[in-house]
């Protein structure tokens, strides 16, 4: 996978911390993602 080979503690850092999330922040870190990527953010 390219994100883990590219800084793999950040990788896991990020991997623990979305994990820990509920549905609620899950989705809402999800849609902040879609939107910064699809240039609305």
């Amino acid at each position: 996978m390219a994100a883990g080979n590219a800084d793999g503690a950040a990788y896991a850092d990020a991997v623990s911390e979305y994990a820990a999330l509920g549905r609620v922040e899950l989705r809402e870190g999800v849609r902040a993602v879609m939107a910064v990527t699809s240039g609305r953010g």
